[in-house]
C-alpha cells in the first residue's frame, strides 16, 4: 500500500492534527507455545522520542562539533526514535539498534523513563524507488529450524529463502521496541526529511555532555501487546489463553490465529449421510490461502498467496467443464482445498489430513447430528458433531489420499518460463507417478522439470519439501501418501519475490507473470485428471495419463480471459471487489434460508488485499452451536444443570461465519464445478443459466441432471443457478487447541494427548487507543517565556490601573 496526500509538515508549533494519529500498520506481537514474537511498548506507558534518521543513532562518533568527542563516552542519552527506510529494515540493523541502546541510559527529557534504553522505537518508511536488495523477514528455513513450527516441516534445516537473504526477523522477539511502517508517501517524505534535520541534534553533543533536546518533532508509541513474564515464566499462548482476572475468573488475554480451509470434489456431490462415502481415492490439488509479514495489517501475498488462489480456482474452472459422468468414471476423484493459516504451522492442511486419516473421533459417535435440527430428514442436510465441535462432517465419506498436487508461488518466475517439481519419488506414495507427468505437461512456453533440491539428502535422510500442504500429508501420513509441488523455484525460492514481505505486492515492486499462472492452472488441471485416470494396479504409464489430460482439456486457459481478469482483480488489487461481493452475498442468504439466521458477510479482504489469517473466535470463522438460545464453541449434553440437549429447542443449528475470502472461494468453487451435470448434450456454455439470489431462485430450474446423484440440485452460486453444492469448510485451528466445552465461543483449552510440539500461534487483545502519535515538542521554555511575559504584563495592567484609579479618586469622578 502507497498512498500520497498533499504535503505535511509540524514546522508551525502545535500543528499536530495530521499526525494526532499517524496513518500506519504496526508489527504486533504473537504468543507461542514457547514464547513470543514481534514488537510491543514494555508496558501500558507510551513510549516516546525524537525522531532520528537510524544511520546517525548507529554512528559511534560525534563528528558534527569537530570535538572527536565519542558518543559512546556518555551515560546518557535523550529518548530517540529511530527512523529508517523499508529497504534497510532488516534484522542487522534491528540488532545494531538494540546493541548500541543498550550502552546508555534514557533521559527523561520526554517523561520518565522507567524501564529500556533511549532507544524508544522505530518508524519504518515507505519507498518508492524498488531498486535495490530487499531481506525477506522469514527465516533462510522458513517454519524451519528455531522456528515455532520446525517440528512439521519436511528437511527442516534445508535454506529455501537464501536468495532472498531471509533474516528470521519474523521469529524474533522484539518486546520493548515497537514498530510501525508509514505507508503514505508523503507523509514519509516529511518524516524522512525531518529524522535527518535532527541527526545532528544528535549528534551535536554540547562540552558539558547536554543536548540540545527542545523543540523536537517527537514520536510517541501506544503499543502494549502484554508482559514479557506471567507469574515469574515467560508469558505464553499457554498463560494468555488461560489467564484469571483478580477475581479468579476465567478471563484470556488472546485468541488462536486460525479460521476455516475451503474444499470441494469434482463430479458428483458427495453423499451427506452416515457411512456414505463410495470410497473412491481422492487426488488432492492444493495450495496455502493466507500469508505474512512483519505487518499484520499490510500481508499483500500477491506471489505467496494471491498467485496459488488464483491457479487453483482456474484448474477448478477448467475441470467443472468436464461432464460429471465421466469424471465420476475415472478410477480416482478429483478434489480441490485452499488450506488456511499455513503460514503459522500448516494450520488448516494439519487440522484436516489428521480429522481425515488420523480418524476423527466425534464425542457422541461419528453419524453426528444435523447441523440444521429442523432439517434433520432432508438428504441436503450436512451432518456436524457437538464435541469436539466441527460444522460439517462430510469429510468423513472422502476415500483415502491418493496423493497430492500442491502449488506456491508460480506467480514471479524470475524472469524464466521454468516450472519446477518438488518432492516426487522422495515423498513416497503416488509421488514418483504424479512426478513423471507433471514433466510430461511442459507446454510449448513453459517447461517443467524436476527440481534439484529433490535430489538433495539430508542428514536425516529426509528429502527437502518446501512449506506447502505436501508438507502436511507427507508427515501426518509418515511418507504413506506422496505427491508433488508445483512451484515458480528451483531449489530456493526466486531472488527478490519479497517472501513473506510486505512488499509482495503488484502496487510496490512485486512482478507477477499473469500467463505463468494460466498455464500453471493448465497444467494443474492436466494433471489431476491424469492422476485420477490411473488404475488401482498403476499399470498406466505417466505418457499415457498425461495425455488423457490434454484431451479431457484440451484448451489451455488465458490470462486474457473474462474469469481470469476479474478474478485477478479481486486477489492482486482489491479484495472488496463486486465479484467476491456478488458470491458472499449468495452465499450469505444461502445461509440465513438455510439456518434461520441471518450472519451477514464476514471480514473483509480490504483493499488493496490483505492475506493475514487473522484471529479465530466468533466473529472471524469459529462454528458455534445454539441449543435452546444459548450459543456454546462446544456442547456435551447433561454436562451441567443448565446444559440443554441438543435438538430440545426445533430451532438448534450450528452457526458459521466465515471471511469474506473464505465465502466467496465456497461459492466460486461451487459455480465452477457445478456445471457438469447440465442434462443436455451440448457442451455447458449453451445453457442459459438462470440467475438468483439465493437457491430458493432456483426450484423452476431443469437443466440439472440428477441421474448421477441426487445432491445435485439446483444451486445458486454467484448469481447463477447451477447444479449441487460441492463445497465444504474446515477449521484451521492449531492442532493442541481445542474449543472448551460447554462455554461461549472464544474460550480455548489444550486438549489432552497434546504432543507439545504445535506452534500455537495466538494474538493478544489490543487496546482501542493503540497508535502511533507524531508531534511538535517545543519543551519548557517556550512555556516559562509565556508565563514570565503574562506576569509582566498583568503587573503592568495592574499598575497602569493602579494609578489611573487614584488620578480618578483625586478628581472626584470615582
Amino acid at each position: 500500500m502507497t498512498t500520497t496526500t498533499k504535503a505535511t509538515t509540524l514546522s508551525q508549533p502545535f500543528n499536530n492534527k495530521h499526525f494526532s494519529n499517524i496513518p500506519h500498520a504496526a508489527c504486533v506481537t504473537l504468543f507461542t507455545r514457547n514464547g513470543r514474537v514481534g514488537c510491543g511498548t514494555f508496558d501500558r506507558n507510551v513510549q516516546t522520542g525524537r525522531l532520528v534518521s537510524w544511520t546517525a543513532v548507529a554512528s559511534k562518533n560525534n563528528d558534527a562539533n569537530g570535538a572527536g568527542r565519542e558518543l559512546a563516552d556518555l551515560a546518557t542519552v535523550v529518548p530517540y526514535v529511530a527512523v529508517l527506510d523499508e529497504s534497510d529494515y532488516t534484522a542487522e540493523t534491528v540488532a545494531q539498534l538494540i546493541n548500541y541502546s543498550q550502552g546508555f541510559t534514557a533521559g527523561d527529557q520526554y517523561g520518565t523513563v522507567e524501564i529500556g534504553g533511549p532507544l524508544r522505537g522505530i518508524l519504518v518508511l515507505t519507498s518508492a524507488n524498488g531498486g535495490g536488495s530487499y531481506a525477506s523477514p522469514e527465516p533462510l528455513t522458513p517454519q524451519g529450524d528455531n522456528t515455532p513450527s520446525e517440528a512439521f516441516t519436511v528437511s527442516p534445516s534445508y535454506e529455501w529463502n537464501v536468495n532472498n537473504n531471509g533474516d528470521g526477523l519474523t521469529v524474533q522477539d522484539m518486546y520493548g521496541l515497537p514498530t510501525a511502517y508509514v505507508y503514505d508517501t508523503s507523509t514519509a517524505d516529511y518524516l524522512r526529511q525531518v529524522a535527518n534535520e535532527q541527526a545532528s541534534l544528535h549528534l551535536n553533543v554540547q562540552e558539558d555532555g547536554t543536548d540540545n533536546a527542545y523543540p523536537s518533532i517527537l514520536s510517541e508509541f501506544n503499543y502494549y501487546m502484554g508482559p514479557a513474564t506471567h507469574d515469574g515464566n515467560a508469558a505464553t499462548s499457554k498463560t494468555c489463553l488461560e489467564w484469571k482476572d483478580v477475581d479468579g475468573l476465567w478471563n484470556p488475554r488472546c485468541l488462536p490465529l486460525g479460521g476455516n480451509s475451503v474444499w470441494s470434489v469434482a463430479g458428483s456431490p458427495l453423499p451427506l449421510g452416515y457411512n456414505a462415502g463410495d470410497g473412491r481415492p481422492v487426488v488432492w490439488v492444493a495450495a496455502g490461502m493466507d500469508a505474512t509479514s512483519m505487518f499484520h495489517e499490510m500481508v499483500p501475498g500477491a506471489n505467496t498467496a494471491a498467485s496459488n488462489i488464483l491457479t487453483v480456482l482456474l484448474a477448478a474452472q477448467a475441470i467443472g467443464g468436464v461432464k460429471d459422468e465421466i469424471l465420476d468414471q475415472l478410477y480416482g476423484r478429483i478434489g480441490f482445498a485452499l488450506f488456511q493459516g499455513e503460514s503459522y504451522g500448516y494450520l488448516g492442511s494439519r487440522r484436516f489430513f489428521k480429522d481425515l486419516l488420523a480418524g476423527f473421533a466425534c464425542q457422541k459417535g461419528n453419524e453426528g447430528v444435523a447441523s440444521v435440527y429442523k432439517r434433520k430428514d432432508d438428504e441436503t442436510t450436512t451432518r456436524a458433531c457437538l464435541h469436539p465441535l466441527r460444522a460439517d462432517l462430510t469429510f468423513q465419506n472422502l476415500g483415502t489420499v491418493r496423493g497430492m498436487i500442491a502449488v506456491d508461488q508460480v506467480g514471479n518466475l524470475g524472469g524464466g518460463k521454468n516450472f519446477y517439481v518438488q518432492g516426487g519419488e522422495s515423498t513416497g506414495g503416488f509421488g514418483g507417478f504424479l512426478g513423471q507427468v507433471m514433466v510430461e505437461l511442459s507446454t510449448d512456453d513453459y517447461l517443467v522439470q524436476a527440481s534439484a533440491a529433490s535430489q538433495i539428502a539430508q542428514d536425516d535422510g529426509s528429502y527437502p519439501l518446501p512449506p506447502t500442504p505436501l508438507t502436511s500429508l507427507v508427515k501426518i501420513s509418515d511418507s504413506a501418501y506422496g505427491g508433488v509441488a508445483l512451484t515458480g523455484y528451483d531449489d530456493a525460492f526466486v531472488a527478490n519475490s519479497y517472501y513473506h514481505s510486505h512488499l509482495d505486492s503488484t502496487s510496490k515492486f512485486q512482478s507477477i507473470d499473469s500467463d505463468a499462472i494460466a498455464t500453471a492452472a493448465t497444467i494443474l488441471a492436466r494433471a489431476a485428471v491424469a492422476a485420477a485416470y490411473q488404475n488401482e494396479a498403476e499399470d498406466v504409464d505417466a505418457q499415457t495419463a498425461a495425455a488423457y489430460g490434454m484431451e479431457l482439456i484440451p484448451d489451455a486457459i488465458s490470462s486474457s480471459s473474462e474469469t481470469f481478469q476479474k478474478l485477478y482483480n479481486c486477489l492482486f488489487q482489491d479484495g472488496n471487489c463486486e465479484t467476491f461481493l456478488n458470491y458472499a452475498t449468495v452465499e450469505e442468504k444461502n445461509d440465513a434460508a438455510r439456518t434461520g439466521i441471518d450472519l451477514g458477510i464476514g471480514q473483509p479482504l480490504k483493499s488493496p488485499p490483505n492475506y493475514y489469517v487473522s484471529i479465530y473466535d466468533l466473529d472471524n470463522g469459529q462454528a458455534a452451536v445454539r441449543a435452546s438460545g444459548k450459543l456454546y464453541g462446544s456442547l456435551v449434553e447433561g454436562d451441567g444443570d443448565d446444559v440443554k440437549a441438543y435438538g430440545e429447542d426445533v430451532n438448534d443449528v450450528f452457526i458459521l461465519r466465515p471471511s469474506l475470502l473464505e465465502t466467496s472461494v465456497f461459492g466460486i468453487f461451487n459455480d465452477f464445478l457445478g456445471r457438469g451435470s447440465f442434462s443436455n448434450d451440448d457442451d455447458n456454455s449453451a445453457n442459459e443459466l438462470v440467475k438468483c439470489q439465493s437457491t430458493t431462485d432456483c426450484s423452476s430450474v431443469s437443466y440439472c441432471s440428477t441421474a448421477s446423484s441426487s445432491l445435485q440440485l439446483p444451486t445458486c452460486a454467484g448469481g447463477l443457478c447451477i447444479c449441487g453444492s460441492r463445497c465444504h469448510y474446515h477449521l484451521a485451528l492449531d492442532e493442541a487447541l481445542i474449543p472448551t466445552k460447554n462455554k461461549n465461543p472464544n474460550y480455548f483449552e489444550i486438549q489432552e494427548g497434546d504432543a507439545g510440539v504445535s506452534a500455537m500461534y495466538t494474538e493478544p487483545f489490543w487496546d482501542s487507543g493503540v497508535g502511533v502519535r507524531i508531534y511538535n515538542d517545543a519543551g519548557n521554555t517556550p512555556g516559562t517565556w509565556a508565563m514570565s511575559m503574562g506576569a509582566v504584563a498583568a503587573l503592568l495592567c495592574f499598575m497602569v490601573v493602579y494609578r489611573l484609579k487614584k488620578t480618578l479618586v483625586k478628581e472626584k469622578v470615582y
